[in-house]
């Protein structure tokens, strides 16, 4: 028992420290500091999926329904889809700085994101729908106490798709009215509805 937990306490510092990385390597390269591939920026960030791989990644952490025994299909394709994103938007960049037109369109490098925050708000909707006790069964409190925080990720979800879309719309030039705040304030109102369910 002790030596898993130093494994997991080690794992967590290797995502952690890849993260900062990553975080490092992106600064440095928007400002400058240093001239290098963006593929060498991307390495920590892949590094980090490869140590978080054995994990569950879900948001949040999915509570099996009763008599229901299925893993969230998010927690599944969360990292294929991710790094898919990742590997494309970092050919992206890199075509774009060298050439134009770029190698691959913006709205091809958004796909596997936006596929993916489609599958988490359909995924938690669904959980929120089988928590839910039936039409025989009376709703109590703890039955929405336990749907809840999926409710809550569900409609973050459509503001963080909101979000997702303008953004792939003002960094492609496809609305000239969209402003950066117009972005932020999806941004914002679904990071609320995050910090909901991490308050539960």
């Amino acid at each position: 028992m002790n030596c898993r937990r130093v494994f997991k306490s080690v794992q967590a510092l290797a995502a952690h420290s890849f993260l900062f990385c990553f975080t490092l390597a992106l600064v440095f390269k928007l400002d400058h500091t240093f001239e290098y591939s963006w593929w060498v920026v991307g390495l920590p960030l892949w590094a980090f999926h490869a140590v978080v791989a054995r994990g569950r990644f879900s948001l949040p952490a999915p509570i099996a329904p009763r008599n229901r025994h299925w893993a969230p299909c998010h927690a599944v394709v969360a990292t294929p889809l991710l790094v898919a994103f990742e590997l494309l938007l970092c050919v992206y960049l890199e075509s774009a700085h060298a050439r134009w037109p770029p190698a691959v369109s913006l709205k091809i490098v958004f796909l596997p994101l936006l596929a993916f925050e489609v599958i988490i708000l359909v995924d938690n909707a669904r959980m929120c729908r089988a928590l839910i006790p039936g039409d025989e069964q009376s709703i109590n409190d703890e039955a929405i106490w336990e749907a809840l925080p999926h409710f809550w990720v569900a409609i973050s979800m459509v503001f963080f798709l909101a979000a997702t879309i303008f953004t792939l719309l003002k960094l492609s030039g496809g609305v000239a009215a969209l402003g950066w705040w117009d972005l932020f304030i999806n941004f914002g109102i679904a990071e609320c509805f995050a910090f909901l369910v991490c308050t539960k």
